[in-house]
């Protein structure tokens, strides 16, 4: 089939047809110029550039959560005018995943989340990955023994877990009872040049009035007390303190040293993450008052959770970001899904760019945990394709290709639809030989469907009889109660169905090279006109006249107009909801289109025309 169509000559303005009122609809792509800042948004810039961080561990891959903690500190770093980091946390060597760390860099580049500072980009704070900086570590522990601020805790993992077994027995959290907090520095420091295995603690200030910290998101927040005691413990209290280990006995740092002393030589200015870490957070800050360093601005966003306000599992969305990206969803679509998810703004409008984000970026974050509904993430997934169809219909090439609607749906439309294992014959795609014919036909369906674009399986099942004509059986379970609605009674006496058939055929004296959609449109009209002009000659009882006269006609034009499109819909596509007739026909092309007219009308023979006729709606 030779297509007649180019991609220079689609529309920036879509249109499409709406099948449960058989109208036309129009599609604009969304404003997207940045209103007034919010007063959140202000306030952010206010405070200056921001040095922000994503350290994510690669013990697994990024998902849901990891990616909007890295997406808010890399807005606010942007909005600012400052720098976002990457820094990789590698010291858990057990349970490191080997691929998690080239899966996460491709996947926050995918994202389109770069980083200033950080793997493969460098900086002036470097190492950016903690398994290197090991020594800077072990050196700040010391400092930390010589203050007083630590202690080495000689205890095995037997008697930590005979004590943690006790302390559950009497309802108590499995923290340390300090017992090597007592040993004298000397006798700690030749032990351990002995080299009897050891930890190294950090001792929590007893007076937890110290570390109460005003979090950006819940404000002021007063930690629990960091020493328990209980006073039935046979007896005798049992005294328990919450100092958290700094240094394992493998010379690893835990999370609690490393993250503390990185944010500081890194010169973090916000910490912005999951408010699971704000029971942490009072630790984070007895290591910032021990090394007599000013801790970071800190602000905790809540946990996504399901719609059961269960924590999101794999079972329920919290899939892997590379997961969506293979299911063809845009990476603009998750930013701005992942986004909403726990941030408001006042820009009348979720549908955002990553451009849009930063300009409307702000710590105006919500309080509480966040339930994920991923219908949303469909409706920016059709949003977007719209908008990319809009802005991208003249030159659909140029373009990078995390932006573009040729690189993230064409292709991957067409690969799907160029697999043998296929379960569809499509047969009439397959009739197209040359490949570029089989591109134009996949790339002017996209962008004339772009906004009920959602992922290549679904376009093509949305869109099924642009490749595979609807079979005689479907017609035939698919005729629609074909009427002239609200036309008189008297119009109606002498009309068939046959007439709509006939008056359709007449396409076909389109010439082949006059075959486009500008034309069809034209000549549509001039069908609506054809059966508005064979209606009102077969009145025998009409008596309208003068301005009533022009009344009817107008009644009749718009359910001429109405039945031939309704017609045509079930003739071409079998009545499934698409690109307008004059859009599909073009894209048929003449020949396709002439073979189901005439498949349609034999369809409508053998169920008996005039028993389809006899519903006719007579008003």
């Amino acid at each position: 089939m030779k297509l007649l169509l180019t991609v220079a000559r689609r529309r920036s303005n879509l249109r499409w047809i709406c099948h449960s009122c058989h109208g036309i609809k129009h599609a604009t792509a969304p404003s997207y110029q940045a209103g007034k800042l919010s007063q959140a948004s202000q306030q952010l810039r206010e405070g200056g550039p921001a040095r922000t961080r994503f350290a994510p561990s690669p013990t697994g891959y990024l998902h849901l959560g990891s990616l909007r903690t890295a997406l808010f500190n890399f807005l606010v770093a942007k909005a600012t005018g400052g720098q976002f980091l990457l820094r990789i946390e590698d010291t858990d060597q057990k349970r490191t995943i080997p691929d998690a760390e080239e899966r996460l860099y491709e996947d926050l580049k995918w994202a389109g989340i770069d980083w200033d500072e950080g793997p493969s980009v460098g900086g002036q704070y470097g190492p950016y990955k903690q398994s290197e900086r090991t020594a800077l570590y072990r050196d700040h522990a010391e400092k930390l023994l010589d203050s007083g601020s630590a202690y080495r805790c000689f205890c095995t993992p037997e008697r930590l877990r005979i004590l943690a077994e006790y302390q559950s027995k009497l309802g108590l959290p499995a923290d340390y009872d300090r017992t090597c907090a007592h040993v004298p520095k000397e006798e700690s420091d030749d032990r351990a040049a002995q080299g009897e295995a050891h930890v190294i603690r950090l001792k929590i200030p007893d007076e937890k009035n110290s570390l109460v910290f005003r979090d950006l998101v819940y404000g002021f927040i007063r930690p629990k007390s960091t020493v328990k005691r209980d006073q039935k413990a046979q007896g005798s209290a049992l005294t328990l303190f919450d100092d958290p280990i700094l240094l394992k006995s493998d010379g690893f740092p835990t999370y609690h040293l490393a993250n503390v002393v990185d944010d500081h030589l890194m010169k973090i200015t916000h910490v912005i993450r999951g408010s699971e870490w704000i029971s942490s957070t009072p630790k984070h800050l007895a290591m910032y008052q021990a090394f007599g360093w000013e801790p970071p601005a800190f602000a905790h966003v809540g946990l996504l959770l399901d719609k059961n306000r269960q924590k999101l599992s794999k079972r329920t969305g919290s899939i892997d970001i590379s997961d969506w990206q293979n299911k063809g969803v845009f990476p603009e679509s998750v930013t701005n899904f992942v986004a909403l998810l726990g941030w408001s703004h006042n820009t009348g409008s979720d549908v955002m760019s990553m451009e849009d984000l930063i300009s409307n970026a702000s710590m105006k974050y919500t309080r509480g945990d966040t339930v994920v509904g991923f219908e949303k993430l469909w409706f920016l997934q059709k949003r977007h394709a719209a908008r990319y169809a809009s802005t991208q219909a003249e030159s659909p090439y140029d373009q990078i290709p995390s932006h573009s609607l040729v690189q993230l749906a064409v292709k991957p439309v067409l690969a799907l639809l160029n697999q043998p294992s296929t379960p569809s014959d499509f047969s009439f795609y397959r009739n197209i030989t040359r490949p570029e014919d089989r591109q134009n036909l996949v790339q002017l369906l996209v962008f004339a469907d772009a906004q009920n674009y959602t992922n290549p399986t679904e376009f093509i099942r949305r869109n099924a009889y642009f490749f595979t004509p609807p079979s005689a059986e479907t017609l035939t379970a698919t005729v629609p109660a074909f009427k002239l609605r609200k036309v008189p009674a008297p119009y109606l006496d002498k009309f068939s169905l046959a007439t709509v058939t006939g008056i359709c055929q007449t396409l076909v004296n389109i010439p082949d090279h006059s075959w486009d959609e500008h034309t069809i449109r034209t000549y549509l009209a001039k069908m609506v006109s054809m059966g508005v002009e064979i209606t009102m000659k077969n009145s025998e009882g009409g008596v309208e006249t003068g301005k009533k006269m022009e009344a009817l006609k107008l009644k009749v034009e718009k359910s001429w107009a109405g039945l031939i499109y309704q017609y045509l819909r079930w003739a071409l596509v079998a009545t499934k909801p698409g690109p307008e007739s004059q859009v599909t026909m073009e894209l048929l092309g003449k020949m396709e289109t002439s073979r189901r007219l005439s498949a349609a009308e034999e369809v409508l023979n053998q169920v008996k025309i005039e028993s389809i006729v006899e519903e006719i709606e007579k008003v």
